[in-house]
């Protein structure tokens, strides 16, 4: 890879990694839905000139959009901000990727040999690992519902997966226009304040909207999109693992956050475990023939918390 696509990589893997920073603090001010309702509104209105009707796809257009955006967002948000600490946060929706492997097993009738299997069972030990840190144990709701947002997108992937000449920013703006109203809806029954929360807010809430919006969405999907079209997949995907490690350090830099010696031992068996899982199903994504903007589609919307 090239030393100004690699820095572009790690600049995608820096935006995702501190969205978790942002995200946490963010929702101090706003409540959780009305924020992501905020982002994905403003997501739409810049993703417009992409919006494309595919004709007899649009049942499996919408519901992925469904699942990938709404539900997947509204839980992990939700997660964020009853977690004490957003590094945990970053590497159980990490558990994304061996989840949705398992799915495509049964959903799919994908096999998995040896090397996929072992990577499975270590991003599961390592969550275990984690889940028994007694600071952690103080907050298993929370992580109870990042693990069902990563479950519902994992199976967003899937049916993505059965979908075709549907391009990502095309999939980016479908999620932005059924995302930003049905979230609104859901933050007027579930929350309150949100026309004082906005008028209170000041030009840095705004700009975490602005941040979560334009720069993880458009720059950090957009930039994917431009490394799959030149790179294999098997070089692109496997890189942006680094990104819960960004997440890591943003939430010790910028939060304080202390990570105990279980929580580290943990998260490095579970990035293990699922880089094992991204370099297999790349190198099979290829032998399949599976090409990489296919590949673009299928794990790049709502990468990271997000995602």
């Amino acid at each position: 890879m090239k030393p100004q696509h690699l820095a572009l990589m790690l600049l995608i893997c820096a935006i995702w990694g501190g969205n978790f920073v942002v995200s946490k603090l963010a929702v101090g001010h706003f409540p959780p839905v009305l924020f992501t309702a905020l982002r994905f509104a403003l997501l739409a209105l810049l993703m417009v000139p992409w919006l494309k009707w595919k004709p007899g796809q649009m049942g499996s257009v919408l519901l992925a959009a469904l699942c990938m955006g709404t539900l997947h967002f509204a839980l992990i948000i939700i997660g964020i901000a009853k977690a004490d600490d957003v590094s945990v946060v970053a590497v159980v929706t990490q558990l994304g990727v061996p989840i949705a492997t398992l799915m495509a097993v049964v959903l799919l009738g994908e096999r998995v040999r040896w090397k996929r299997g072992l990577g499975i069972a270590l991003a599961f030990l390592g969550a275990m690992v984690i889940s028994f840190d007694p600071k952690v144990m103080s907050y298993q709701i929370a992580i109870g519902l990042i693990l069902a947002a990563v479950i519902v997108m994992s199976y967003g992937q899937i049916v993505v997966r059965r979908i075709r000449d549907v391009d990502t920013f095309t999939m980016q703006a479908w999620v932005g226009v059924i995302s930003a109203p049905s979230l609104l809806v859901i933050s007027l029954v579930m929350e309150d304040n949100q026309i004082e929360q906005m008028v209170a807010a000041t030009p840095w809430h705004w700009a975490s909207v602005v941040y979560a919006a334009v720069a993880v969405s458009l720059i950090g999907h957009g930039g994917t999109y431009f490394l799959l079209r030149r790179y294999p997949i098997s070089i692109v995907n496997p890189g942006f693992t680094l990104a819960p490690v960004f997440g890591i350090l943003a939430g010790v830099y910028f939060l304080g956050e202390r990570l105990s010696e279980r929580v580290v031992i943990g998260s490095v068996i579970t990035l293990v475990g699922v880089l094992i899982v991204a370099l297999r199903e790349a190198k099979a994504a290829e032998a399949r023939g599976v090409k990489p903007l296919d590949a673009a589609v299928e794990r790049s919307v709502g990468k990271v918390a997000g995602e």
